[in-house]
């Protein structure tokens, strides 16, 4: 099993921010916020130097808890001081975006790091259809539009033209094309049934994040069903599950920690939220398309970062998370897992020594998987 370290690059004040989203730039300070991409380089390149397989990104808005609105500028960034890694963009959110342009973006990162570019497509969770105005009943429309005319600008050798429901190309030829041939690999991030039978009836892999085994298992069972009809069968790298992690030396240790940011029902203080009233429209738009309104909002301290039942995916001792991610190999055939390490009010220092405690005690244990 392959390790994958989530390069979220978080403010490092964003557990004190208001219960709102968007975040007001108000919140920002320059110097503040220089230091926290450092401090996220940093983590990045120390999980390269302790053995960890991937570098991943995300595309998030407006937010300093996955501070990475134009993740290919920061995985651009990141790849130069990483020079072994696996580069993987998990994902660019393809309803909002160009996606000529993102393959633009991709055979680039693919020349820039000598092949090690890993593609994910993603639709984003419901406040993502806020940041530039997309009409939330036509993104998974948008979405699977977008995953076909990128795959065939990265793959088509000569100039094309498309006429596509959202976007009309009379001239499409990406330069510079992938290094890597026909395309390099490519994760679907997905838990809708249409968007799993899309990845397996294009052979591509899939990403599943935030979820407990159980429910991982059920996408899954899906997915190498549909494989198998396909004629094809996945390789352990072809499914990625994405969580988030606390590590300590002790498993009370790590209670004492979520105890002290737990009241009541409440996960982790400082989560945000959308204003109800365009949650229930967002919601409405999406149940148009076969969507529901997923719990939690990308790029809150709360969010996606607390699983089922107030607890981290991954939380304890070395000997509990290693058992916890076997769940994840041996129910829901997971090869790699990309781990979320910045918990909220947890400071830089203490992310490098959870990362030096996964590579020491708990890689060498899952490798074996």
């Amino acid at each position: 099993m392959k390790a994958s370290y989530l390069g979220a690059m978080g403010y490092s004040q964003r557990h004190t921010f208001p219960t709102t989203w968007p975040i007001p730039p108000s919140c920002h300070e320059p110097a503040t916020s220089v230091r926290s991409y450092q401090e996220g380089m940093d983590e990045c390149q120390f999980a390269e130097e302790m053995g960890f397989d991937w570098i991943s990104f995300s595309e998030h808005h407006y937010s300093g808890r996955i501070a990475t609105g134009a993740p290919a500028v920061m995985a651009a960034a990141v790849a130069e001081r990483c020079r072994r890694v696996k580069i993987a963009m998990l994902g660019q959110l393809l309803p909002l975006n160009n996606p000529v342009r993102c393959a633009e973006e991709l055979g680039l990162l693919d020349n820039l790091t000598n092949g090690r570019l890993i593609i994910g497509f993603l639709r984003g969770t419901p406040n993502e259809d806020q940041t530039y105005g997309v009409n939330p009943a036509e993104g998974r429309g948008r979405l699977f539009e977008g995953m076909d005319l990128i795959r065939k600008a990265l793959t088509e050798p000569e100039p094309f033209s498309w006429e596509g429901r959202y976007h009309q190309y009379r001239t499409v030829a990406v330069w510079p094309p992938p290094v890597q041939q026909p395309l390099p690999p490519v994760i679907v991030a997905t838990r809708s049934d249409d968007t799993v039978r899309y990845a397996a009836e294009n052979r591509l892999g899939l990403g599943v994040s935030f979820v407990p085994p159980e429910r991982m298992a059920e996408i899954t069972a899906k997915y190498f069903q549909w494989c198998a009809e396909a004629g094809w069968q996945p390789e352990p790298d072809q499914i990625v599950f994405r969580g988030s992690i606390y590590l300590t030396e002790t498993d009370q240790q790590a209670q004492d920690w979520l105890a002290q940011r737990t009241t009541g029902n409440t996960a982790v203080p400082g989560g945000i939220a959308m204003p109800p009233s365009v949650a229930r429209a967002v919601d409405a738009a999406r149940q148009i398309d076969g969507s529901s309104l997923r719990a939690g909002v990308a790029g809150s301290p709360q969010g996606d970062v607390v699983g089922v039942s107030g607890r981290l995916n991954f939380m304890g001792s070395p000997d509990t998370v290693v058992k916890q991610i076997k769940q994840f190999h041996d129910q829901c055939g997971a090869g790699v897992i990309d781990l979320f390490f910045q918990q909220p009010g947890v400071p830089h220092q203490e992310v490098m020594q959870e990362i030096n405690l996964f590579a020491q005690e708990v890689l060498p244990r899952i490798r074996e998987f």
